[in-house]
């Protein structure tokens, strides 16, 4: 009976596969057809009736209305689903994705006898929360139960390190599959595979070559030569055709891996209903000359991980190929070019359609069954067991815990744990019991060998006893797999719209870590409006909303048992568990309460397509204002909008925008990709904007300096005098982010001073004043402006207050409010 998962499997874009560690060794579960893989793909022909992989396959060429495939980039997306035609059936990404797994399973069913009950599954290593929670509940749908994920190029890594006799080596995994790309950055050292970075795209893969092929070089031809006006992808005339072509230019691009030329014949249906054959003759110089914007897009992510693990290409010993892109003979030439790709050696001694499922494997070799606790028969014992299932290690601790049916004392009993085939054959002396029943021991295991030890239970009579289970497996591996990681970062928004990462990207799950940080502004129990507000933020990019909320935590009035004031403490502990389930808990120790984050993953909809074309237009507007405002002698933002070329970035997004309306999978890149260049841009403008904040900030330390010198301590010159120094240094060594906290500084400080001379309200009053076109109930608003400048000409100073705070009620949530906060990060406090 197996005691670990031993299951792994790879659910694909393109194709899905199963894999299983058997005696030790790693072995692909074949399907019906006796492939090593199975298409993701599933055809609902007529009610009652469904078809998975190959036979599914081939019909989303010739019944587009009733057969589906590329699903997974559509994972997690609240509101989308595939229509089956005839059927009259809808199914979620989910519940496709379900179908590919049942699948699976019943194919590990026909050659071992039974359904494995888990599995272990891969996902890309740039998934979302969402996406990952997508994933769990395709694996629960298709009937395993607790189903651990991991990461693509983890597991790839896994599949060549298993039993690899490498000690101290790094690898990087090239992951290029058919709908995302993965890179990860690889180290064994002293038996251990670790990965100690990564960088993917979900949203990039082969299935974007194929439409570039068909976009860029067939449907041009088709146009031309059959005369068809409006010929492109979003027109839902056209949609069997460009099905059509979108295959045939799939097996095109599989054949030129091995052939200098690809001969294609594809039936187009014209306006007047009729059929003409489109031939064309596709070279391979033409599918690198369309797949190069992908090429670079992939080998930046490359250069990216590495660079976050500070390691050169020449640091490391071997590029590992995964994903049938990897196949092209164009790609494989660019990736060991050491300038225009990575050069390193490549190593494609694995299939790069199965290397992901055998390493899924592999993990799931490690990780225990959760089986439920039987209680043993009358006279009859059973043993709970601590121990690791694959090691390393030639010595290995094992603890366990005797229990009989009944209580019972356990002194003068003793356990015996003993590998006859061990080389050579190993026995532990007599172990003691407790009272209790419990135990530890060490055992010996062999290198490279799965080690079975029998155990005995002896009792005081010197008889032995029945217990269960009455064996376990060790099995020795030279690079044992670490556990699974963070796929991105998880902090909070805060109040400045900084993102203040909590949980780094790459931390070993399960996960816990926890920051101090203050409010922004105090919360008033008479005020009911006041709300401070922390958002649950997941991913890499320094301004908040260039990432993706997840969750939110809101603390109100009525949720306090005193008034807050601003700058008090709120800790908040960050928690994901090896399943990837988030908890989110701020703690406020001044009112001894603790808020819960309330974690939505089952609501992330896909962009809407109108918001996608104003984006867009605003990308392309920012992008061409930067251009002209980029000084040559600016080195570093000419390099970033050099990159962005060179990706075509922004071309793709166009591509995206433009097919998002028949495609959520395309409306959710076209999301990405534009939040990618927004943050990209943002990078930009910061080098753009530094001299003038350089200037700003010194405007600013002279306005505060006058302040200091008119109601300043002897706290408050220390402060300033340190905001000086470090400006004359950021002055030297410009860095935006430095200046920010500068400028923050001082204006804490100045804010400070204007509380004491009782000018604040005077400025926040102005700065209604200046905004009150957004505020509501514009006659309302109008009247308090009018309000507030007979009580200023009058030197009522003390009626601003109120006057501010019934203008604040007039403030769209929107709209960030100079007196309504979150909270910011306490220096120091990280742990």
């Amino acid at each position: 009976m197996r005691d670990t998962i031993d299951f792994g499997i790879d659910l694909g874009t393109t194709n899905s596969a199963m894999a299983v560690v058997q005696d030790g060794e790693v072995a692909v579960v074949k399907n019906n057809d006796g492939w090593d893989y199975t298409p993701s793909a599933v055809w609902i022909p007529k009610p009652g009736v469904m078809y998975v992989g190959r036979r599914a396959r081939e019909r989303t060429e010739r019944d587009v209305d009733n057969a589906h495939a590329e699903f997974k980039q559509e994972m997690g997306l609240d509101g989308v689903a595939r229509k089956f035609r005839t059927a009259g059936v809808s199914l979620t990404p989910q519940q496709l994705s379900a179908e590919v797994l049942k699948s699976l399973r019943a194919d590990a069913a026909h050659q071992f006898g039974e359904a494995p009950p888990a599995a272990v599954i891969t996902v890309p290593a740039a998934f979302r929360l969402h996406q990952n929670n997508a994933t769990s509940e395709a694996a629960a749908l298709a009937g395993f139960g607790a189903c651990p994920l991991v990461q693509e190029p983890t597991a790839a890594a896994f599949a060549y390190g298993f039993q690899n006799e490498s000690s101290q080596a790094y690898w990087m995994v090239f992951d290029f599959g058919g709908g995302t790309f993965d890179a990860a950055v690889v180290s064994t050292h002293e038996g251990e595979l670790r990965v100690l970075d990564h960088a993917g795209d979900p949203h990039l893969g082969g299935k974007l070559i194929d439409w570039a092929i068909v976009d860029r070089v067939l449907a041009p031809v088709a146009a031309r030569e059959f005369g068809l006006t409006g010929f492109t992808r979003d027109d839902p005339r056209w949609v069997v055709n460009f099905t059509r072509l979108k295959w045939a230019a799939e097996e095109a691009k599989i054949s030129l891996s091995r052939t200098e030329k690809a001969e294609l014949l594809v039936d187009i249906d014209l306006e007047d209903g009729q059929t003409e054959s489109l031939e064309y003759a596709l070279r391979r110089d033409e599918l690198d000359r369309v797949a190069e914007p992908y090429y670079n897009r992939a080998i930046t992510l490359c250069r990216e991980a590495l660079t976050t693990a500070n390691l050169h290409p020449s640091d490391i010993d071997r590029l590992l190929l995964v994903g049938g892109t990897t196949l092209a003979p164009g790609l494989r030439e660019r990736l060991a070019d050491p300038d225009s790709g990575l050069g390193i050696e490549l190593d494609h001694s694995q299939d790069p359609s199965t290397v992901v499922a055998r390493g899924a494997a592999v993990f799931a070799s490690t990780v225990p069954l959760d089986r439920p606790k039987v209680r043993p028969a009358a006279g009859e014992f059973g043993v709970d067991l601590r121990y690791p299932r694959t090691t390393s290690l030639t010595a290995v601790t094992v603890a366990g815990k005797v229990e009989a049916s009944g209580a019972q004392d356990l002194t003068g009993y003793h356990v015996l744990l003993e590998n006859s085939t061990g080389r050579p054959p190993f026995v532990t002396g007599r172990i003691s019991l407790d009272a209790s029943g419990t135990f530890v021991t060490e055992v010996q295991v062999n290198e490279q060998t799965t080690a079975t030890f029998e155990i005995r239970l002896v009792g005081p009579d010197g008889q032995s006893a029945k217990i269960t289970p009455d064996s376990i497996s060790i099995t020795h591996w030279l690079n044992e797999p670490a556990g699974p990681v963070l796929t991105n970062s998880i902090g909070l928004s805060q109040a400045d719209r900084t993102f203040a990462p909590i949980l780094a990207k790459g931390a070993t799950l399960p996960a816990t870590a926890r920051e101090m940080f203050h409010t922004t502004v105090a919360l008033h129990r008479a005020d009911a409006a006041a709300c401070i507000r922390i958002p649950i933020v997941e991913g890499e990019r320094d301004r908040a909303e260039r990432n993706m909320q997840v969750g939110l935590i809101e603390i109100r009035p009525k949720d306090v048992s005193i008034d807050l004031p601003k700058g008090s403490d709120v800790e908040v502990t960050i928690e994901v568990d090896e399943s990837r389930r988030v908890t989110v808990v701020a703690d406020v120790p001044l009112v001894d309460e603790q808020f819960e984050a309330e974690i939505d993953l089952s609501n992330v909809r896909p962009p809407d397509v109108t918001a996608l074309q104003r984006e867009l237009r605003e990308v392309q507007q920012r992008l061409d204002r930067l251009r002209s405002q980029v000084d040559p002698g600016s080195h570093r933002a000419q390099n970033r909008l050099d990159e962005l070329d060179s990706q075509r970035s922004l071309s793709l997004a166009k591509t995206d925008v433009r097919n998002a309306a028949t495609d959520e999978g395309s409306a959710a890149a076209a999301d990405a990709r534009l939040r990618d260049i927004q943050a990209e841009l943002d990078e930009v403008e910061n080098d753009v904007q530094l001299p003038g904040r350089l200037a700003e900030l010194d405007g600013a330390i002279a306005q505060c300096r006058e302040l200091v010198s008119r109601h300043g301590d002897t706290a408050d010159r220390a402060e300033l005098a340190d905001i000086e120094r470090r400006a004359e240094q950021v002055r030297r060594e410009p860095a935006t982010a430095v200046v920010d906290q500068l400028m923050d500084r001082v204006a804490e400080l100045e804010t400070l001073m204007m509380k004491r001379d009782g000018t604040l309200d005077i400025s926040i009053f102005y700065w209604y004043r200046a905004n009150q076109d957004v505020l509501s109930q514009p006659v309302k608003a109008r009247a308090l402006i009018a309000e507030g400048d007979d009580a200023i000409a009058e030197r009522d100073f003390r009626s601003l207050p109120g006057i501010n705070q019934r203008l604040r009620r007039l403030l769209p949530p929107e709209v960030g409010d100079p007196a309504q906060g979150g909270v910011q990060r306490r220096q120091g406090t990280r742990r």
